[in-house]
């Protein structure tokens, strides 16, 4: 959309779903580089009484910093298409594809199973039925994770099978899928108006097994190297799946994919793609920008122009 003095920015944040500190946080940084930018700024918290106060406020543009369910699954997109008020990042759509990791991971595989470079994802394994969250004929090290859901909350390796959670002490067993454990190094990608930007390792202490959601958001807690140290095919490898990852699904304005890579073999996996990446002090996305000379006032200005809704 074409950016005028003055305009008015309303922020999307907070809501009710886990990962609503999160959320406030983001919401936060990008109300200050939108300030910066010369807008008029108004930061609302997600709640039931949302569609009241967005008629009331009248804003030329929703800036979405919202994470997780209703504000990343196509929920609130698919409000403000009603309201017909434009907003940033992906659509109704893209988000709710984006939002179940099944359906993506389908949709992906079919799409690039004959291109010369097809994306890669790790096996999605059955569960056993019975009281314990383990698996079908399967005794490798695997992964429990939520269909639905980000920030890792929920997230949970499994070294062996006896140690998998019994059902009644898992709060979301309904909505749960699991995968086999692959590779040994996390990496990821953000793909900013369909430009991959970098790829960026990321380690974590020894007290975190995997990036969990203590070792995204605490500092100290992980260590982003960017670029990545690997070799050239593998870095331009993971950029062209998260482009094309982006494209396919119709995502807007910015995503971040995630990845597995195993050295040894030479082995990459595409884990998810985010449609609404984090924009925290320690998140990658604004810090792979940082790398390509775009601070994070440009960013949330680019994103504002990116900004539209679906008729």
């Amino acid at each position: 959309m074409k950016i005028k003095p003055g305009m008015h920015v309303v922020i999307l944040m907070g809501g009710i779903g886990s990962e609503r500190e999160i959320s406030l946080k983001s919401g936060q940084a990008c109300s200050n580089a939108l300030k910066e930018n010369g807008f008029k700024v108004t930061e609302l918290d997600f709640n039931s009484s949302i569609i009241n106060k967005l008629i009331s406020l009248k804003p030329d543009v929703c800036f979405n910093a919202l994470h997780g369910h209703y504000g990343e699954d196509g929920n609130i997109q698919g409000l403000l298409n009603i309201l017909k008020i434009p907003y940033t990042h992906s659509g109704v759509f893209t988000s709710a594809i984006a939002m179940h990791k099944i359906h993506f991971k389908k949709l992906i595989t079919k799409v690039t199973e004959n291109m010369i470079n097809p994306i890669c994802f790790p096996k999605t394994l059955e569960f056993k039925e019975g009281n314990f969250l383990s698996v079908k004929d399967y005794n490798g090290p695997y992964v429990i994770k939520p269909i639905n859901g980000g920030s890792s909350v929920g997230v949970l390796i499994i070294k062996n099978n006896n140690e998998a959670p019994t059902k009644n002490k898992w709060p979301i067993n309904n909505n749960l899928m699991a995968e086999n454990l692959v590779g040994t190094r996390e990496l990821t990608v953000t793909v900013l108006k369909e430009r991959p930007l970098c790829v960026t390792e990321i380690e974590t202490g020894k007290e975190n097994d995997f990036y969990n959601y203590n070792a995204k958001y605490k500092n100290g807690k992980s260590f982003h190297q960017l670029p990545a140290k690997i070799p050239n095919l593998t870095s331009q490898k993971a950029m062209e799946w998260a482009l094309n990852a982006h494209k396919i699904i119709g995502c807007n304005g910015i995503s971040r994919s995630d990845f597995r890579y195993d050295p040894v073999d030479d082995e990459l996996f595409m884990l998810e793609i985010n449609t609404q990446p984090g924009m925290t002090k320690t998140s990658l996305a604004p810090e792979q920008a940082a790398f390509c000379k775009i601070d994070m006032i440009k960013m949330v200005k680019i994103l504002i122009e990116e900004a539209k809704y679906e008729c």
